[in-house]
């Protein structure tokens, strides 16, 4: 008996661990990762043809455009970065892209997009409304031209935050040419009052997607296109509960005493920072008690400064500070310091 039950037990024993272990086998992440179409990831090979990706649809993943004429091409989705090859007299907007955007190899291609970085080879005759978080560049592309983007959806915000993208860093215009020219250059900047819809059929175009500025989740920023007038620098410190519709209310106020904005900037700034920067202004005691509040946003303020400085709104969680310099002064120590600084902490 005891030879039987010896001889049983162990296989009795090897059937429960099998039972066991089919049981609780491991399921890995890869496991449950969704299978993914390439083919629902681009625009391929298409002429003549309305386009659109509508939220969600992409959710951060690669996006290609490759070959394409005469097309009108919309994702309207925050996309992981995004490639345009070989395609002409198109136009397409993406709503927010986190990487990179390439675009080579194309011609009268009419562009707008919010990015991290923007980078165009052998192009010619493109025009581009951009946002962009670092300095674009062009490579042996002629006849360039870029905007300030303008531009609204309703999901856009949304996208612009999965894809880590800073409102109040915006380089559009200080673009890089890795190939210039002896005479002239190759790229310029469009006049401020263009905007995408110049390039549209009203039909072509989801209702709720606006390039007007009064509509736009951007700033809108005139770059290298001077105003005239006074300039000033306004700095904003965003308290712990500050944010940037605050901020973008303060902008509106701005353009309404015919000034415009340059240029902006966003930094985090310890008080002895924002000492060193602003030792020089009268204003300096005041600034290193807000400075304790968080981020720093810098606006280089050109036109009718001097309207601003009573008719500031006044907000719950920013604090506002308006240095006023004068037309001759405005390469001012201040503006300089300001936003140097900023250039070498985004360098590092």
């Amino acid at each position: 008996m005891g030879a039987l039950c010896s001889c049983c037990c162990p296989q009795e024993s090897l059937v429960t661990k099998e039972e066991v272990k089919s049981d609780t086998a491991p399921v890995y992440s890869w496991d449950k990762r969704a299978t993914l179409d390439p083919a629902d990831y681009c625009f391929d090979d298409l002429v003549g043809e309305v386009r659109c990706k509508e939220p969600g649809l992409i959710n951060g993943q690669q996006f290609s455009i490759e070959n394409c004429k005469d097309c009108t091409l919309l994702v309207l989705d925050h996309v992981a970065s995004l490639t345009i090859d070989d395609c002409s007299n198109c136009n397409i907007v993406v709503g927010a892209c986190r990487g990179s955007v390439f675009i080579r190899d194309s011609s009268n291609v009419k562009l707008a997009i919010a990015c991290q970085q923007f980078r165009s080879r052998d192009c010619k005759k493109c025009d581009v409304f951009l946002h962009c978080n670092t300095q674009p560049i062009i490579e042996s592309s002629v006849d360039m031209k870029f905007g300030c983007l303008q531009l609204h959806y309703d999901s856009l915000s949304d996208h612009i935050e999965k894809a880590g993208i800073t409102l109040f860093n915006n380089e559009w215009s200080n673009i890089y040419d890795f190939s210039p020219v002896e005479h002239g250059s190759n790229f310029s900047l469009l006049d401020k009052d263009t905007t995408f819809n110049n390039y549209l059929k009203p039909e072509d175009i989801p209702e709720n997607v606006k390039f007007c500025r009064k509509s736009s989740v951007f700033p809108f920023m005139v770059g290298d296109i001077h105003a005239s007038g006074d300039c000033g620098l306004l700095v904003i410190f965003l308290g712990k509960h500050g944010s940037s519709g605050e901020v973008m209310s303060i902008l509106r106020e701005v353009e309404t005493k015919r000034c415009s904005l340059r240029r902006s900037k966003i930094v985090t700034m310890n008080t002895d920072t924002v000492k060193r920067i602003f030792e020089a202004s009268k204003q300096c005691d005041s600034m290193i008690k807000h400075a304790k509040e968080g981020k720093v946003i810098g606006l280089e303020i050109e036109g009718a400064v001097s309207e601003l400085l009573h008719n500031l709104p006044k907000l719950p969680h920013t604090s506002s500070i308006l240095l006023h310099l004068s037309n001759e002064d405005r390469s001012s120590f201040e503006i300089s310091k300001f936003f140097n600084y900023v250039d070498m902490v985004m360098s590092t």
